[in-house]
């Protein structure tokens, strides 16, 4: 195995746990912001993924962190529906894109 194998399989690693995270928060069993702090982390670490693919996520990301920001700032302790509805779409789109991620790296891989 070269060093460019060895990264995508670290990337497609990093990739399976963001989606384990986002898969915990829409469980429950995740806090947003455990969430918000876990995928920037990372997203940090990727070693391969294009920087469109990195400005989408951080784009969606950015979403959950304001979210998360604003319930900080007013003090709440639940989620309004308009807040529970930007949740669900970031946390939808941040997934269609772990998923193209998934792909990409397996396809690179086998090059």
């Amino acid at each position: 195995m070269n060093e460019s194998d060895s990264n995508f399989d670290y990337d497609l690693r990093q990739i399976v746990l963001m989606e384990e995270q986002l898969s915990q928060f829409e469980s429950g069993s995740l806090t947003l912001s455990h969430l918000v702090a876990g995928l920037k982390s990372l997203q940090n670490c990727l070693r391969t993924v294009n920087e469109d693919w990195k400005k989408n996520f951080v784009s969606e990301w950015w979403t959950l962190e304001q979210v998360h920001a604003v319930a900080l700032d007013r003090q709440k302790t639940e989620f309004s529906s308009a807040d529970l509805a930007l949740l669900k779409e970031a946390t939808a789109n941040l997934r269609a894109l772990t998923a193209s991620a998934k792909e990409e790296l397996k396809h690179s891989a086998n090059e």
